[in-house]
């Protein structure tokens, strides 16, 4: 049996909607999809479960999606979109110029509260969806991850003369998302959270000051 191959157009909306009551329709076709991901899996998800979940006709999920793999798509794109507001908002509470540690460990505890928040989901994406990594949300995460490091390192340039290069960054971002993931979805129940933050953040820290 050949791969499936996915194309852009698969993942990408018929149209916007424009009218509140569209919004509303589209949104909550979009919650119906986090809903069955989390209580059937992705072998459960289809247009119709997501019709009849949602309240809105076949014809309406049609009407802006080609597919379920767009809603899975657009869910996607909210949580990432999520996430971004998130750690936009803690980097303005957070001063990193006295204390580089404490402010790494702040960062990362706020992304893990996060995932752990949406970790059935987490868990069926990550392990279900055949296409995660071919999604463009999924892709501009990573982009955004190494964005917020940089407005952070703009802020403690000058306290530590850091001057991170791109495979550092490159290196921080797929640490934490893997940790973090692993941390999440399938670590032993033995294991500290809390230890592994404190861990990844003095790791993190030391990385910035090293270059």
């Amino acid at each position: 049996m050949g791969r499936i191959r996915w194309d852009v157009s698969d993942f990408t909306a018929k149209k916007e909607p424009r009218q509140a009551r569209s919004r509303a329709s589209v949104q909550a076709m979009v919650q119906a999809c986090a809903r069955i991901l989390e209580s059937r899996g992705y072998a459960g998800l289809s247009t119709n479960a997501i019709a009849e979940v949602a309240g809105v006709s076949i014809g309406s999920v049609y009407e802006y999606f080609p597919g379920k793999d767009a809603i899975v798509a657009r869910l996607v794109q909210e949580m990432v979109t999520e996430a971004r507001a998130m750690l936009e908002g803690r980097l303005a509470l957070t001063d990193s110029r006295n204390d580089l540690n404490s402010a790494m460990r702040y960062f990362l505890g706020a992304i893990y509260r996060l995932m752990r928040k949406h970790r059935e989901l987490l868990r069926v994406l990550v392990f279900q969806v055949p296409y995660l990594h071919q999604l463009p949300a999924t892709r501009q995460l990573e982009i955004e991850l190494q964005q917020v490091l940089m407005t952070g390192l703009d802020y403690t340039r000058e306290q530590y003369a850091l001057s991170a290069q791109q495979h550092t960054l490159y290196l921080m971002t797929t640490s934490v998302a893997g940790t973090l993931t692993h941390l999440v979805l399938v670590a032993p129940p033995a294991m500290d959270p809390d230890g592994v933050l404190d861990a990844l953040a003095d790791k993190m820290a030391a990385w910035l000051i090293e270059g």
